[in-house]
């Protein structure tokens, strides 16, 4: 099993259903609300390989017609430097 998780230096925190990710010290802010935040959680908690069945579980959609823009999303978190990939 492969996955992700937070890079080093990532604070995190929730409130009010959305999630704000920011390199400590100096950020920047991201807000990660409504879907993106059910990505942000799948992709921390569990293999990279599932990503996409574990949000349209939570989302009550089809996982094939999802799985390109969450696998693009995370992509993009994984580039932004938010998360790592954690063999």
């Amino acid at each position: 099993m492969t996955g992700l998780r937070r890079a080093p230096g990532i604070g995190i925190q929730e409130q009010n259903g959305a999630v704000y990710v920011a390199p400590l010290p100096d950020g920047p802010i991201v807000v990660l609300d409504g879907v993106a935040g059910v990505i942000w959680h799948a992709a921390c908690a569990g293999d990279r390989a599932t990503i996409a069945e574990r949000v349209a579980e939570a989302t009550d959609a089809a996982a094939d017609e999802i799985r390109d823009d969450v696998d693009a999303f995370v992509a993009d978190l994984v580039a932004r430097g938010l998360l790592v990939y954690d063999p």
